[in-house]
């Protein structure tokens, strides 16, 4: 999110941020500043709608009407089947795909009104194929790639285009390393991922699915059968632990 913020700012935008931790929203506020930039910020959650309703009415008096946005709010738990919470579930499902469809629900009649605007979402390679032991995650990230596809379906002509945003991993706070202390194959860093996150929303594109090599590799697993499939993610999968005696 900072990243973005950043990169937006580079572009000539002036930047409105919506967050939960308003020391952090402070902090990335003044790193957009510190580099020439305009930036003004307030606290909501994204599960509440009138929270975020809200807050974006008030950062467009100060900042004018939201002509770009980008929904990244975002979780990424693992999710243990075996002992399946849940509360887990509906807070990762809220905040993935909910939160995104309240964020662009607040800006979308105004800008089909004016007759432009540029929506994006930040989604994730992990919804093009379900992935073992990320399942909420990645049905989240699976219906608003879904969600996006349509609306910009339905939004043809209008003038407002919609482009769904697809990394693999990414080094921000939410990624931590193996074990070993290395990230994951392919890994990217967060201020060139932005950049090109921008650069494909500024643009219009559909869609930014990225790095290649994940991106192909997700296509070709999504096209092959369940039969083929269905064994690897099973190796994937954690093992059942062992049944106790007695």
């Amino acid at each position: 999110g900072a990243a973005l913020a950043l990169e937006l700012a580079l572009e000539g935008y002036d930047v409105g941020l919506i967050a939960r931790r308003t020391d952090r929203l402070a902090e990335v506020a003044e790193r957009v500043r510190a580099r020439g930039g305009v930036a003004a910020y307030r606290a909501a959650d994204v599960n509440d709608a009138a929270q975020l309703k809200a807050a974006i009415a008030a950062l467009e008096e100060v900042l004018g009407p939201v002509e770009v946005i980008i929904a990244n709010a975002g979780i990424g738990e693992n999710t243990d089947a075996a002992n399946l919470d849940l509360a887990h579930v509906r807070r990762v499902l809220r905040t993935n795909l909910e939160g995104v469809v309240l964020a662009i629900g607040a800006v979308l009649p105004a800008m089909t009104q004016r007759g432009h605007g540029r929506i994006g979402a930040v989604t994730s390679i992990a919804g093009m194929r379900p992935i073992p032991m990320i399942a909420a995650y990645g049905a989240s990230k699976a219906g608003a790639s879904a969600f996006l596809e349509a609306l910009r379906a339905d939004l043809r002509g209008s003038g407002v285009t919609v482009t769904d945003l697809c990394p693999g991993y990414v080094k921000t706070d939410m990624l931590k390393p193996q074990e070993s202390g290395a990230y994951p194959p392919f890994t990217m860093d967060a201020g060139d991922t932005a950049r090109r996150m921008v650069r494909a929303l500024l643009a219009g594109r559909d869609s930014l699915v990225f790095p290649w090599p994940l991106a192909w590799m997700s296509r070709f697993a999504a096209m092959l059968p369940d039969a083929l499939i269905g064994p690897l993610l099973r190796r994937l999968a954690p093992k059942p632990p062992p049944a106790l005696p007695g």
